[in-house]
């Protein structure tokens, strides 16, 4: 599916699905850099390529998918300046394309226990490396496993598949780079070698909520990536006491926050880069910080309440839950729409998030009050706010049966 510049690609897709992706996003990119594929051009093959990593490394932001996984296109990429290890290989590859350069991408593995792909970048057929991720012209990080797929002139005619891809781990150049990972909570969990330890009970809640909670766990990682109340801080606190040292108490919650988030179908690596990537960002939201606080002290939290608190963090608008009324907020029609489906998917997100704050309750404290935020005071208040309808379309993609669901749940009980 193309949009806006973008190839979409599924949650949990395999690893080959997203290896096709890119493969099948490069005609269309060829298309689209026609035009300005001669700036790149220089006086030797070298040169040419110098020119093309210079402005990834210059000029575009490096930032990893999650379990939600996209292609950018270049018009794509050119406009946000923004992707990761697979955008960057559409886009160089397209380029060497037009400017008549024979090259391959490089699928390469840096676990030596997994041939699994987890980075991508591109070389020339004379030899010329370009890894903007890696960071350094004409050369590359020492792979456990390569896997190379010439991209000719007659190869790139046309395709049309589709695809998904995840995380370089620690094997990597240092980071989350996009492609491979780990593709399903099971699959983490067995390559931690604890799947046979994890209970038959906890095998059942896992493979049973694996596609029945999938929008409520994009509404909490939403909420993450958002750094609502300080959400994402406090996860990332424990996080880093307990990755340095697993015989710690914080090593302990951590672990015991990846398990409750297998038992919500989902992959606790995704978990993990929501929370890095919202740890990044001031905290907004000073109502949801009120209420994680109140949960953490035990307090009673209405539904309608936790609704409004998370809609004013995410959206800048104004829940009434006696009404239903949304007021308030300028983001836009694209953002409200998406805000009934965090209403509907409620009796998923609210518990979970309730869970993590049981967990590593100590992470959340008054102090932490965010500084700025895009809660909405009044009824006639205005706020300036960050459009997250791009945060949320991984939720519009999957939700429709869960929010039938939850519809039907609600309508069978009264």
């Amino acid at each position: 599916m193309i949009k806006q510049g973008t190839t979409l690609v599924k949650a949990n897709a395999s690893n080959s699905e997203l290896q096709n992706a890119i493969e099948a996003a490069i005609p269309q990119a060829v298309q689209q850099t026609k035009t300005i594929a001669p700036r790149y051009k220089g006086a030797t093959e070298a040169e040419s390529c110098k020119k093309i990593f210079d402005y990834l490394k210059n000029h575009v932001n490096y930032k990893a998918d999650g379990a939600n996984q996209q292609v950018r296109l270049p018009s794509a990429l050119m406009r946000t300046l923004q992707g990761d290890c697979k955008s960057y290989s559409v886009y160089t590859s397209a380029i060497l394309t037009n400017l008549g350069i024979p090259h391959k991408l490089v699928y390469a593995s840096y676990d030596p226990k997994d041939p699994t792909p987890t980075h991508i970048y591109v070389i020339t057929n004379k030899g010329c490396i370009i890894d903007a991720v890696y960071g350094k012209f004409n050369a590359e990080k020492k792979a456990s496993n390569k896997k190379y797929k010439n991209m000719n002139i007659s190869y790139i005619a046309g395709m049309g598949k589709k695809s998904r891809i995840g995380s370089m781990g620690k094997y990597a150049t240092g980071g989350a780079c996009g492609i491979g990972g780990v593709d399903t909570g099971e699959t983490w969990a067995k390559k931690l070698g604890i799947w046979d330890n994890i209970s038959n009970g906890d095998k059942i809640l896992f493979f049973k909520n694996l596609g029945l909670y999938a929008p409520g766990r994009e509404i909490v990682k939403a909420l993450l990536r958002k750094n609502a109340g300080g959400f994402a801080n406090g996860l990332a606190a424990i996080y880093e006491i307990a990755r340095a040292n697993n015989a710690t108490p914080e090593f302990a919650k951590y672990r015991a926050l990846e398990l409750l988030w297998l038992k919500k179908g989902g992959n606790p690596d995704d978990l993990r880069v929501a929370f890095q990537d919202g740890n990044s960002k001031t905290p907004t939201g000073a109502k949801f910080h009120e209420v994680l606080l109140k949960q953490k002290a035990g307090e009673s939290i209405s539904v309608g309440e936790w609704i409004a608190a998370g809609i004013s963090a995410m959206f800048g608008k104004k829940y009434d839950p006696a009404t239903g009324k949304i007021t308030g907020g300028t983001i836009g029609a694209t953002g409200a729409d998406d805000i009934p489906t965090w209403i509907l998917t409620a009796p998923v997100w609210i518990p979970i998030v309730k869970e993590v704050v049981g967990i590593v309750r100590d992470a959340f404290k008054p102090g932490n009050t965010p500084t700025t935020t895009t809660d909405i005071n009044t009824d006639s208040g205005t706020n300036s706010t960050t459009s997250t309808s791009s945060m949320l379309l991984p939720v519009l993609l999957v939700g429709g049966a869960a929010a039938a669901y939850f519809i039907f749940a609600g309508k069978k009980k009264k």
